[in-house]
């Protein structure tokens, strides 16, 4: 190899080598920014979150003394929020991880769902400023590729991971579209039923003592909480007209009545216009205080329409699932010997 080879090819070296090191450097670098450009929000600063879409009205969140509130756009009614929801929005969006850049050009947002027909989640501060926003866009399943490995492992990897998610983002002020593999259809797809708080009450089962289950005709009987058992790890027996109780049927009915949920809300029937209830269920507490909901079949009699102590409005409930677990005959509960 002559001198001139030699120095060719050093040359050649060194260049490739500050070109592996510079694309190193700017992709981590540009990794990092990514994450900054997303949504960097102090969720603790966040006292309210605006959710707008082109094809529905926009939804509000609002943190209150009270808790959270979700109201739509177009009204000026506010209802509860549930928790659990906000939590998991709060805890996702400001968290949101760049995968990659799926472009950088503006007339590609159509295609990725970032342009006017995405969600814009804008964050909001105690003043009502902008502390983050960010419009999401499509979200599609990316299938794992086969890779190597014979069929048994395949199956198993297969088994393992069905695919991903993976969601378009953008924020509003740039033209690069970034893509996450994670699924934000909980945020742009709830409505504002979904965002409202279905809990009807929480109670711990064991503060649960009586219960009282009205219904028509010669049905109704009460059931209550017997004598300790002898072990504390058993649950204390439940009788009714002397009879013990099945333990796993009334393990059933106190799940759900320690913390009923609802399945909806019939905004069209108002509390003081429920009229005469088919069934209620009456709950004595430990501290004596009670706990009642009235039920009667709605129209489609694929639902219960009901209205609890405290409830400023009627709910919806699952006919089948009450009657599996709740609105039992006195006989069906009774321990078999």
């Amino acid at each position: 190899m002559t001198n001139a080879t030699k120095t060719l090819a050093l040359i050649f070296a060194s260049t490739l080598a500050l070109a592996l090191a510079t694309s190193w450097s700017w992709s981590t670098a540009s990794s990092a920014a990514f994450q900054e450009q997303l949504l960097a929000v102090d969720t603790s600063a966040v006292q309210a979150v605006r959710i707008e879409r082109s094809s529905r009205p926009s939804i509000r969140l609002a943190q209150t003394d009270s808790g959270w509130r979700v109201s739509p756009g177009d009204t000026s009614a506010t209802y509860p929020a549930g928790t659990r929801a906000v939590d998991r929005l709060l805890g996702a969006v400001p968290s949101l991880e760049v995968s990659a850049v799926a472009t950088r050009q503006p007339d590609k947002h159509p295609r990725y769902g970032v342009d006017s027909t995405g969600t814009t989640v804008t964050m909001l501060g105690d003043g009502g400023e902008a502390l983050g926003t960010l419009i999401v866009g499509r979200t599609r399943v990316r299938r794992p590729q086969s890779g190597s490995g014979g069929p048994s492992q395949n199956r198993l990897r297969q088994r393992r991971r069905r695919g991903t998610s993976v969601t378009y983002v953008r924020p509003p002020d740039r033209p690069d579209v970034y893509s996450i593999e994670q699924s934000l259809r909980s945020v742009t797809a709830r409505t504002v039923e979904d965002w409202r708080d279905k809990t009807i009450w929480g109670l711990a089962r064991s503060d649960i003592r009586r219960i009282d289950l009205r219904y028509p005709a010669d049905s109704s009987f009460t059931m209550r909480r017997g004598a300790a058992s002898d072990t504390t790890a058993a649950p204390d027996a439940w009788v009714s007209a002397g009879d013990t109780l099945s333990q796993t049927e009334v393990s059933s009915m106190l799940r759900v009545l320690a913390s009923p949920q609802a399945d909806g809300f019939a905004e069209s029937t108002a509390p003081d216009d429920f009229g005469k209830a088919q069934y209620e269920v009456r709950l004595h507490l430990t501290d004596g205080s009670r706990r009642s909901i009235r039920l009667r079949p709605a129209p489609d009699a694929q639902q219960y329409l009901a209205v609890a102590d405290g409830l400023p409005y009627v709910v919806e409930l699952q006919s089948g699932s009450w009657d599996r677990s709740v609105l039992r005959g006195r006989s069906a509960l009774v321990e078999s010997r």
